[in-house]
């Protein structure tokens, strides 16, 4: 049986945008939302019946919570932008767990007033 799980976290940091010639050049800040999907078969549970440890997202919260995020790795050599970060995301969820689960990562810059977003995964 395919268990489905969803957990979602904000983090409120700011970046720039080195290279872009607009506004966000500047430091600016985001309340980030970043959502996450996990998917696996129930057999991958372990013996206390848990796929997926939702320690692993406040490990994320920690890392990028109240930062600027262009100082922290990898993003003292990319660029924050919400597609490098929702692939960061998705890169350490998959190192960070076990074989077999597949991830979706939705991060919105901001979850008030608009809907816009990136998201990458291994399922629709």
């Amino acid at each position: 049986m395919e268990l489905k799980l969803y957990t979602e976290t904000t983090i409120n940091s700011a970046h720039f945008i080195k290279g872009y010639d607009g506004l966000c050049k500047n430091i600016h800040g985001h309340d980030w939302k970043i959502c996450i999907w996990i998917k696996g078969d129930y057999s991958l549970c372990d013996k206390t019946g848990i796929l997926f440890d939702f320690n692993n997202v406040k490990k994320i919260k920690e890392k990028y919570d109240h930062k600027l995020l262009n100082e922290i790795n990898p993003f003292d050599v990319m660029n924050p932008t919400a597609e490098n970060i929702s692939f960061t995301i998705y890169c350490f969820l998959h190192h960070e767990s076990k074989p077999g689960l597949q991830f979706k990562v939705r991060v919105y810059e901001t979850s008030i007033g608009k809907e816009t977003y990136c998201e990458c995964g291994d399922f629709e």
